[in-house]
């Protein structure tokens, strides 16, 4: 198999000069449809162009324990990416878990139409889809299609494969398609979890990057350069972890934090000229989370509005949560829920965000009038900064309000003030979405939660 560097693969991508990774069949053009007016002549033919599929530009967000429509929201704009998917065209995945049967017969289906599927996932588990892609596909890295499992990571061997990224070269009318996020193939992930899916079409340079990263992680071996930045234009950055030898002082987190300055918030941005912060965090926890809590709460210490809600977090930092500032007490909501009332409730957490999220609106660097979103596959735990893990930055107003309007939602109908807080009786905590024990604090567990 040949190997090619980031830098080669990247080049190659956009100059069109990849014929492993794009076949030319996938430069044909959209179909369009000639209905013939039944009252017309028969010699006078209306052509009418018909608007190609093409998949949802933007964030997309899940809602679990609600009706379909809004549980499959993030499953049906990769299911219908890869069904419009064309002949000779490339779809590369990589996932920490995958059970879906529905996309993995959208994938068989891609494969049997002649779309090349590469898909890569972590070697954690094995069920009857998994072994049905490797019937399908095969398991031999070095061919146009297969299904891989790498050991642990494919790039770094601290950790886990735990990027989660949906490539497609050509789908619908659009090319050069990149999904990323938080979201596995999962009913997990589907029914138990809050995930985003931010999708980027027509973006080359992007997709170049994508690409470059997915080609290097199929060698299943560790990365000579484990960690890299790379800004694609103005308004992008792809951040490719393992982090080696993180501390407080050497944190890719805590330089994007360090980078905030709470006042002077100008052009829209912002709250009353006060830099907006909002975390949405899976897992935090370990000693490095402890001290991305303590940074948090000094943003909060310092003027900063900021917001924090989370699944799960460690004693440790709860601890530095519930530390009061001058400002009185961060803000701090949970959205870890033990739902299961089996002789009571269980004490395990089964409904929780799985997004990992940094969300700033203000003065940030060189910049008072800052949107951006910061979102990717790593939470804030020492796991997080060992792995093969993204953090993946877009800038945009729009794209940020869209993000927070889904914070607030969660903040407000489904999670609820910590309890370890000892908030003013003043405020209120406004929601009872789900009954939670008022004495203990659900653990992580059990067949709902997923450790990733």
């Amino acid at each position: 198999m040949k190997r090619f560097s980031i830098a080669t693969v990247l080049v190659m991508v956009l100059m069109g000069f990849t014929s492993s990774l794009v076949s030319p069949s996938a430069a044909t053009t959209p179909d369009t449809s000639i209905p013939v007016s039944s009252t017309a002549p028969t010699s006078r033919v209306a052509t009418t162009a018909v608007v190609p599929w093409r998949p949802t530009a933007g964030p997309h967000f899940n809602v679990p324990r609600a009706e379909p429509e809004r549980r499959f929201r993030i499953e049906r704009q990769i299911v219908g990416a890869i069904n419009h998917a064309k002949k000779g065209s490339l779809i590369q995945i990589t996932v920490f878990s995958f059970d879906r049967k529905p996309v993995a017969d959208a994938l068989v289906n891609a494969k049997r139409r002649g779309v090349m599927v590469r898909l890569l996932m972590n070697n954690h588990q094995m069920n009857s889809v998994m072994r049905r892609l490797h019937r399908v596909l095969g398991k031999d890295r070095t061919r146009k299609n297969f299904a891989y499992e790498c050991t642990y990571g494919c790039r770094s061997r601290g950790e886990n494969l735990h990027t989660k990224m949906y490539l497609f070269s050509h789908t619908g009318g659009a090319r050069n398609v990149v999904m990323t996020g938080s979201t596995n193939l999962t009913y997990n992930a589907v029914n138990n979890q809050y995930n985003d899916l931010l999708v980027r079409n027509d973006v080359p340079k992007i997709y170049a990057a994508f690409t470059a990263l997915f080609e290097q992680m199929r060698l299943d071996k560790p990365a000579r350069d484990p960690f890299y930045k790379l800004a694609i234009g103005e308004n992008h950055e792809l951040q490719v972890l393992p982090y080696p030898n993180f501390g407080p002082t050497h944190d890719p987190v805590m330089l994007m934090l360090n980078r905030v300055h709470c006042f002077g918030a100008k052009g829209g941005t912002g709250r009353d000229g006060r830099t907006i912060v909002r975390v949405s965090m899976h897992a935090w926890n370990d000693w490095r989370g402890t001290y991305l809590a303590d940074k948090v709460r000094s943003l909060f210490a310092d003027g900063c509005d900021v917001r924090v809600m989370y699944g799960m977090a460690s004693r440790s930092v709860r601890e530095a949560f519930a530390k009061k500032t001058r400002r009185g007490y961060l803000p701090v909501h949970t959205n870890g829920y033990d739902t299961e009332e089996v002789n009571g409730l269980d004490g395990e957490i089964d409904l929780y965000s799985h997004q990992k999220i940094l969300t700033v609106s203000g003065n940030y660097w060189a910049d008072s009038s800052t949107s951006f979103v910061f979102t990717g596959s790593s939470n804030w735990n020492a796991g997080g900064a060992k792995g093969d893990e993204i953090i993946f930055r877009a800038s945009s107003p729009t794209l940020v309000n869209r993000y927070l309007r889904n914070f607030n939602f969660i903040w407000t109908d489904r999670s609820h003030l910590v309890k370890y807080i000892p908030y003013p009786a003043t405020t209120s905590d406004d929601t009872t979405f789900f009954r939670t024990a008022e004495e203990t604090t659900p653990s992580p567990g059990g067949p709902a939660w997923e450790n990733d």
